[in-house]
């Protein structure tokens, strides 16, 4: 039979895409999160390859795997890709996720809220979802705890010398006012926003010399955030250009960027964590975020974000792989 090779998927978005993988792959095996995603890339990278990537997907598509549970009270594992790998966390494809699987009837839906936890990397994730109508109306997500990593300076040479602000919300990030370096937000700045990024990466190689108060290891920095606050907006509001390796911008405020974000206004005295939390994007899409604060299992300080967006289906997919086509796992431009 020509098509033996068929991937289900369901995709949602929500100003970014994201692609939830159902079926038509094996069994991804592992005792825990960490062995399955590591059994995965080993394993099974045809399968964010041929999803994600050209011709089926672009460069900024984001996507999902479903996984058997490792915890007695998680729905489903969730393994989050991205076109040339997988992410330890990540809130876009949570939102996705999770809307799918209500949507879907893969977990049963209740009114006013839907209840249910998925297995990531980075630990459970609990999900609260308000259905209304039998319509998915936002969807929350209790994330890891977030904090505030530490600060520095990189000297770039084009003189600019550019202060970075470092927090862990699921990802590390380098948050840099766009005002200082010189940037003024907007979708036209795009290019100008992620060769700066692209910059900073070079300047700093894989790691920075700050410690992960979690771990004690080198921190590397997983994204870099350009803000700008929303002087006009009451309360917590910013902007943010959020920009991911090797050089791409999200389309969407970020869920582990919110989530890292409000740690660090927090950990600075900044913002009320019993206050809302509001992060735009260029699009002009926001998520909304609020916290509980906490501690590390080491003492160190710590909030506890719950994020909130509204994700849009907008279909469900069959896909063919032909083992005769050339380009079967797709094809990607590194840019």
């Amino acid at each position: 039979m020509f098509a033996r090779n068929i991937v289900t998927c369901v995709d949602h978005h929500h100003g970014q895409a994201s692609r939830t993988i159902l079926s038509g792959y094996p069994a991804i095996r592992g005792t825990t999160m960490r062995e399955k995603a590591d059994y995965y890339i080993r394993n099974m990278s045809w399968l964010h390859e041929s999803m994600l990537r050209e011709p089926r997907g672009h460069r900024n598509m984001l996507g999902a795997v479903l996984t058997d549970p490792v915890s007695d009270d998680a729905a489903y594992g969730v393994i989050f890709l991205h076109p040339s790998g997988m992410f330890d966390g990540c809130g876009d494809s949570t939102f996705a996720t999770a809307a799918a699987l209500i949507e879907l009837g893969m977990v049963p839906a209740t009114e006013p809220a839907t209840r249910f936890s998925l297995d990531t990397v980075l630990g459970p994730l609990e999900i609260e979802a308000d259905v209304k109508d039998g319509i998915v109306r936002e969807v929350r997500f209790r994330n890891v705890p977030s904090y505030h990593v530490g600060d520095f300076e990189v000297a770039l040479p084009d003189g600019r010398t550019i202060g970075i602000e470092t927090a862990f919300g699921g990802l590390f990030y380098g948050f840099i006012d766009a005002a200082s370096a010189g940037i003024e937000l907007s979708q036209k700045a795009e290019r100008e926003i992620v060769n700066t990024a692209q910059a900073l990466w070079e300047a700093i190689g894989e790691t920075t010399a700050l410690a992960d108060p979690a771990t004690g290891k080198p921190v590397p920095v997983d994204l870099f955030t350009f803000v700008q606050r929303r002087e006009a907006d009451r309360g917590s509001s910013y902007l943010a250009a959020n920009v991911y390796r090797p050089g791409r911008m999200g389309r969407t405020p970020s869920g582990t960027g919110s989530s890292a974000h409000l740690a660090l206004r927090v950990a600075k005295g900044i913002h009320d964590p019993d206050e809302p939390f509001v992060q735009h994007s260029l699009l002009g899409t926001h998520f909304t975020g609020t916290a509980t604060r906490s501690k590390l299992p080491n003492g160190h300080p710590c909030v506890v974000p719950s994020i909130g967006a509204k994700s849009f289906m907008m279909g469900m997919n069959q896909f063919v792989i032909d083992p005769a086509d050339p380009f079967a796992h797709g094809f990607i431009v590194e840019s």
